[in-house]
Protein backbone atom coordinates (compact mmCIF):
# COMPACT_ATOMS: atom_id res chain seq x y z
CA UNK A 1 0.00 0.00 0.00
CA UNK A 2 1.35 3.48 -0.81
CA UNK A 3 1.64 5.49 2.21
CA UNK A 4 3.43 9.22 2.67
CA UNK A 5 7.29 8.97 3.43
CA UNK A 6 8.19 12.72 3.19
CA UNK A 7 5.99 15.80 2.87
CA UNK A 8 7.07 19.66 2.61
CA UNK A 9 5.85 22.83 2.00
CA UNK A 10 5.37 22.48 -1.49
CA UNK A 11 5.83 18.54 -1.89
CA UNK A 12 4.98 15.02 -1.40
CA UNK A 13 7.16 12.16 -1.67
CA UNK A 14 5.23 8.52 -1.91
CA UNK A 15 6.37 5.19 -1.24
CA UNK A 16 5.83 2.34 0.89
CA UNK A 17 6.53 2.34 4.59
CA UNK A 18 5.65 5.27 7.38
CA UNK A 19 7.42 8.68 7.87
CA UNK A 20 11.23 8.46 8.53
CA UNK A 21 11.11 4.96 6.66
CA UNK A 22 11.89 5.02 2.65
CA UNK A 23 10.59 1.75 1.16
CA UNK A 24 10.67 2.04 -3.27
CA UNK A 25 7.25 2.10 -4.52
CA UNK A 26 8.57 0.77 -7.78
CA UNK A 27 11.63 -0.15 -8.41
CA UNK A 28 14.20 1.75 -6.72
CA UNK A 29 11.76 4.44 -7.17
CA UNK A 30 9.47 6.69 -5.30
CA UNK A 31 7.00 9.63 -6.09
CA UNK A 32 7.81 12.87 -5.77
CA UNK A 33 3.94 15.29 -5.90
CA UNK A 34 5.17 18.99 -6.33
CA UNK A 35 3.00 22.47 -6.52
CA UNK A 36 3.43 24.09 -9.78
CA UNK A 37 4.97 27.27 -8.40
CA UNK A 38 7.54 29.26 -9.50
CA UNK A 39 9.04 30.19 -5.81
CA UNK A 40 9.42 26.64 -5.34
CA UNK A 41 10.27 24.64 -9.24
CA UNK A 42 12.62 21.12 -8.15
CA UNK A 43 12.74 20.71 -11.46
CA UNK A 44 14.20 24.02 -13.79
CA UNK A 45 17.73 23.54 -12.77
CA UNK A 46 18.13 19.92 -13.18
CA UNK A 47 19.87 19.93 -16.78
CA UNK A 48 22.31 21.84 -14.73
CA UNK A 49 22.68 18.96 -12.20
CA UNK A 50 22.49 16.34 -14.80
CA UNK A 51 26.01 17.62 -15.96
CA UNK A 52 27.76 16.69 -13.13
CA UNK A 53 30.37 13.61 -13.60
CA UNK A 54 28.98 10.99 -11.83
CA UNK A 55 25.71 13.44 -9.76
CA UNK A 56 23.82 10.64 -8.58
CA UNK A 57 26.22 9.32 -6.28
CA UNK A 58 25.74 13.14 -4.46
CA UNK A 59 22.06 14.00 -5.21
CA UNK A 60 18.71 12.70 -5.70
CA UNK A 61 16.57 14.52 -8.05
CA UNK A 62 13.34 13.62 -10.00
CA UNK A 63 13.52 11.52 -13.24
CA UNK A 64 13.73 14.40 -16.26
CA UNK A 65 9.95 12.95 -17.50
CA UNK A 66 7.19 15.00 -15.75
CA UNK A 67 3.35 14.09 -16.02
CA UNK A 68 0.75 17.09 -15.00
CA UNK A 69 -2.20 15.96 -12.66
CA UNK A 70 -5.21 17.89 -12.31
CA UNK A 71 -7.68 18.21 -9.89
CA UNK A 72 -10.35 16.08 -11.52
CA UNK A 73 -8.15 12.95 -12.16
CA UNK A 74 -8.61 9.99 -9.95
CA UNK A 75 -4.67 9.46 -8.99
CA UNK A 76 -4.96 13.26 -8.07
CA UNK A 77 -8.02 12.51 -5.67
CA UNK A 78 -6.32 9.59 -4.46
CA UNK A 79 -3.25 11.59 -3.76
CA UNK A 80 -5.57 14.53 -1.95
CA UNK A 81 -7.29 11.63 0.10
CA UNK A 82 -3.52 10.60 0.93
CA UNK A 83 -2.91 13.77 2.38
CA UNK A 84 -6.12 14.48 3.96
CA UNK A 85 -4.81 14.31 7.96
CA UNK A 86 -1.82 16.73 6.69
CA UNK A 87 -1.30 20.05 6.92
CA UNK A 88 -0.81 20.80 3.35
CA UNK A 89 -1.96 23.77 1.08
CA UNK A 90 -1.12 22.13 -2.57
CA UNK A 91 -4.44 20.61 -3.59
CA UNK A 92 -5.44 23.39 -5.50
CA UNK A 93 -4.61 23.23 -9.16
CA UNK A 94 -2.35 20.95 -11.35
CA UNK A 95 0.12 19.48 -9.61
CA UNK A 96 3.26 17.80 -11.00
CA UNK A 97 4.38 14.45 -11.14
CA UNK A 98 7.83 12.56 -10.75
CA UNK A 99 9.32 9.25 -9.72
CA UNK A 100 12.42 9.98 -8.15
CA UNK A 101 15.37 7.59 -7.19
CA UNK A 102 15.19 5.68 -3.97
CA UNK A 103 18.22 8.32 -1.89
CA UNK A 104 18.02 6.24 1.16
CA UNK A 105 16.04 5.24 3.76
CA UNK A 106 16.16 8.11 7.02
CA UNK A 107 16.59 11.73 6.53
CA UNK A 108 19.41 13.10 8.16
CA UNK A 109 17.35 14.90 10.96
CA UNK A 110 15.88 11.11 11.81
CA UNK A 111 19.29 9.75 12.31
CA UNK A 112 19.77 12.98 14.37
CA UNK A 113 16.72 12.20 16.47
CA UNK A 114 18.31 8.54 16.79
CA UNK A 115 21.24 10.03 18.46
CA UNK A 116 19.12 11.53 21.20
CA UNK A 117 18.17 8.61 22.13
CA UNK A 118 21.23 7.06 22.42
CA UNK A 119 21.55 5.33 18.90
CA UNK A 120 25.04 5.32 18.51
CA UNK A 121 24.86 2.34 15.36
CA UNK A 122 25.24 4.59 12.48
CA UNK A 123 26.97 7.79 13.71
CA UNK A 124 29.38 5.66 15.51
CA UNK A 125 32.61 8.19 15.38
CA UNK A 126 34.16 11.54 14.74
CA UNK A 127 35.55 10.11 11.71
CA UNK A 128 32.27 8.78 10.60
CA UNK A 129 30.95 12.65 10.91
CA UNK A 130 34.18 14.07 8.85
CA UNK A 131 33.52 11.36 6.31
CA UNK A 132 29.55 12.73 5.77
CA UNK A 133 31.03 16.14 6.03
CA UNK A 134 33.80 15.93 2.99
CA UNK A 135 31.27 14.18 1.33
CA UNK A 136 28.37 16.56 1.42
CA UNK A 137 30.87 19.39 0.46
CA UNK A 138 32.06 17.83 -2.16
CA UNK A 139 28.75 17.50 -3.83
CA UNK A 140 27.88 21.38 -2.78
CA UNK A 141 31.48 22.17 -4.27
CA UNK A 142 30.44 20.38 -7.65
CA UNK A 143 26.97 22.56 -8.06
CA UNK A 144 29.14 25.52 -7.12
CA UNK A 145 31.31 25.11 -9.98
CA UNK A 146 28.85 24.90 -12.07
CA UNK A 147 27.18 28.22 -10.72
CA UNK A 148 24.51 26.62 -8.96
CA UNK A 149 23.42 26.91 -5.52
CA UNK A 150 21.22 24.65 -3.58
CA UNK A 151 20.16 27.40 -0.78
CA UNK A 152 17.59 25.27 0.91
CA UNK A 153 20.59 23.04 2.91
CA UNK A 154 19.05 21.51 5.50
CA UNK A 155 19.09 17.90 7.60
CA UNK A 156 15.64 17.05 5.97
CA UNK A 157 16.81 18.07 2.36
CA UNK A 158 20.13 15.20 2.89
CA UNK A 159 18.94 11.61 2.54
CA UNK A 160 20.75 8.85 4.27
CA UNK A 161 20.89 5.20 3.29
CA UNK A 162 21.77 3.66 6.32
CA UNK A 163 22.52 0.42 5.40
CA UNK A 164 25.52 1.41 3.09
CA UNK A 165 26.49 4.56 4.30
CA UNK A 166 25.77 6.51 2.01
CA UNK A 167 24.21 10.37 1.37
CA UNK A 168 22.49 12.19 -0.72
CA UNK A 169 21.42 15.89 -1.09
CA UNK A 170 18.04 16.16 -2.22
CA UNK A 171 15.04 18.99 -3.13
CA UNK A 172 16.34 21.67 -5.41
CA UNK A 173 13.35 24.11 -5.52
CA UNK A 174 15.04 26.83 -4.35
CA UNK A 175 18.06 26.33 -6.44
CA UNK A 176 19.28 29.50 -8.16
CA UNK A 177 22.15 30.06 -10.72
CA UNK A 178 24.59 32.67 -10.71
CA UNK A 179 23.81 35.81 -11.17
CA UNK A 180 20.93 34.70 -9.13
CA UNK A 181 18.63 37.38 -10.30
CA UNK A 182 15.35 35.35 -9.23
CA UNK A 183 17.08 34.67 -6.02
CA UNK A 184 18.42 37.97 -4.72
CA UNK A 185 14.85 39.57 -5.78
CA UNK A 186 12.84 37.05 -3.87
CA UNK A 187 15.04 35.89 -1.23
CA UNK A 188 13.97 32.68 0.68
CA UNK A 189 15.50 30.25 3.18
CA UNK A 190 14.43 27.81 6.11
CA UNK A 191 13.97 29.56 9.13
CA UNK A 192 17.23 27.88 11.46
CA UNK A 193 19.18 27.17 8.92
CA UNK A 194 19.14 30.29 7.11
CA UNK A 195 21.47 33.01 7.84
CA UNK A 196 18.71 35.33 9.23
CA UNK A 197 17.02 35.39 12.57
CA UNK A 198 13.37 34.58 12.86
CA UNK A 199 11.42 35.88 16.02
CA UNK A 200 9.56 32.47 15.83
CA UNK A 201 12.83 29.83 15.68
CA UNK A 202 12.94 28.06 18.68
CA UNK A 203 16.48 28.39 20.09
CA UNK A 204 17.97 25.06 21.65
CA UNK A 205 21.80 24.18 22.38
CA UNK A 206 21.93 23.03 18.89
CA UNK A 207 20.57 25.50 17.30
CA UNK A 208 21.69 28.75 18.79
CA UNK A 209 20.33 32.00 17.76
CA UNK A 210 21.45 33.60 14.21
CA UNK A 211 23.35 36.59 14.38
CA UNK A 212 24.79 36.66 11.04
CA UNK A 213 24.32 40.00 9.08
CA UNK A 214 23.69 38.49 5.54
CA UNK A 215 20.37 40.49 5.82
CA UNK A 216 21.81 43.67 6.67
CA UNK A 217 21.11 46.50 4.62
CA UNK A 218 24.27 49.02 4.16
CA UNK A 219 23.39 51.69 1.97
CA UNK A 220 20.16 50.59 0.77
CA UNK A 221 21.05 47.37 -0.25
CA UNK A 222 21.85 43.90 1.13
CA UNK A 223 25.50 42.59 0.98
CA UNK A 224 24.20 39.79 -1.87
CA UNK A 225 22.49 41.80 -3.92
CA UNK A 226 25.69 44.06 -4.00
CA UNK A 227 28.17 41.01 -4.55
CA UNK A 228 26.28 38.21 -5.91
CA UNK A 229 29.48 35.72 -4.81
CA UNK A 230 28.22 35.95 -1.13
CA UNK A 231 24.95 34.00 -2.11
CA UNK A 232 27.42 31.09 -2.46
CA UNK A 233 28.01 31.51 1.24
CA UNK A 234 24.62 30.70 2.13
CA UNK A 235 25.29 27.03 1.03
CA UNK A 236 27.99 27.32 3.51
CA UNK A 237 26.16 28.48 6.54
CA UNK A 238 22.89 26.30 6.52
CA UNK A 239 25.09 23.41 5.71
CA UNK A 240 26.98 24.38 8.93
CA UNK A 241 23.89 24.91 11.06
CA UNK A 242 23.45 21.28 9.78
CA UNK A 243 26.93 20.57 11.35
CA UNK A 244 26.05 22.21 14.76
CA UNK A 245 23.44 20.26 15.03
CA UNK A 246 24.77 16.74 14.58
CA UNK A 247 27.96 17.50 16.52
CA UNK A 248 26.12 18.79 19.58
CA UNK A 249 23.99 16.35 19.62
CA UNK A 250 26.57 13.58 19.16
CA UNK A 251 28.70 15.19 21.63
CA UNK A 252 25.81 15.62 24.46
CA UNK A 253 25.17 12.10 23.92
CA UNK A 254 28.24 10.16 23.89
CA UNK A 255 30.10 8.33 26.63
CA UNK A 256 33.75 7.30 25.70
CA UNK A 257 34.38 4.09 28.13
CA UNK A 258 38.16 4.60 27.85
CA UNK A 259 41.17 7.09 26.99
CA UNK A 260 42.13 4.57 24.07
CA UNK A 261 43.12 6.89 21.22
CA UNK A 262 42.52 10.21 22.91
CA UNK A 263 44.38 12.49 20.93
CA UNK A 264 43.22 11.33 18.01
CA UNK A 265 39.59 11.74 19.30
CA UNK A 266 40.44 15.24 20.03
CA UNK A 267 42.32 15.98 17.35
CA UNK A 268 39.18 15.18 15.13
CA UNK A 269 36.95 16.84 17.38
CA UNK A 270 38.77 19.68 16.93
CA UNK A 271 38.74 19.62 13.12
CA UNK A 272 35.38 19.38 12.64
CA UNK A 273 34.43 22.38 15.55
CA UNK A 274 36.94 24.24 13.28
CA UNK A 275 34.96 23.46 10.22
CA UNK A 276 31.73 24.52 11.45
CA UNK A 277 33.17 27.64 13.09
CA UNK A 278 34.49 28.81 9.03
CA UNK A 279 30.68 27.68 8.13
CA UNK A 280 28.90 29.65 10.56
CA UNK A 281 30.88 32.79 10.70
CA UNK A 282 28.66 35.63 11.24
CA UNK A 283 30.32 38.33 9.31
CA UNK A 284 29.31 37.16 5.48
CA UNK A 285 32.60 38.61 3.97
CA UNK A 286 34.79 36.51 6.73
CA UNK A 287 33.00 33.36 5.90
CA UNK A 288 33.87 30.65 3.90
CA UNK A 289 32.85 29.54 0.88
CA UNK A 290 32.57 25.44 0.52
CA UNK A 291 35.46 25.58 -1.92
CA UNK A 292 37.90 27.65 0.13
CA UNK A 293 36.48 25.05 3.53
CA UNK A 294 37.69 22.00 1.69
CA UNK A 295 40.78 24.01 0.52
CA UNK A 296 41.72 24.31 4.45
CA UNK A 297 40.65 21.63 5.86
CA UNK A 298 41.03 18.80 3.25
CA UNK A 299 43.81 19.55 1.12
CA UNK A 300 41.01 19.86 -2.02
CA UNK A 301 42.92 21.52 -4.98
Amino acid sequence: MSTIVKTGSCSVVIGNGHYGIFIACKKNKLVKITKINDNHNDIKNLNIVRTIDNYKKYYCIPDEESYILNPDDNMYVYIKELCSKEKMNIFYGPLQYNYIDYAGDQELLYTICDLQHGNYNFWKSYNTILKFIKHIMTGLNFLHEKKLCHLDVKSENIMVNTYMHQFKIIDFGFSSIEPFDDYVDNIKGTPGYFPKYFSTEKVTPWFPIIQTNDMDFIDGYLPMKKDRKLVYKIDSYCLGRVLYFLKNVYDSNITYCCFRNKKKILDLKIKIDNIISSLIENNVHKRLTINECMRKYFNHS
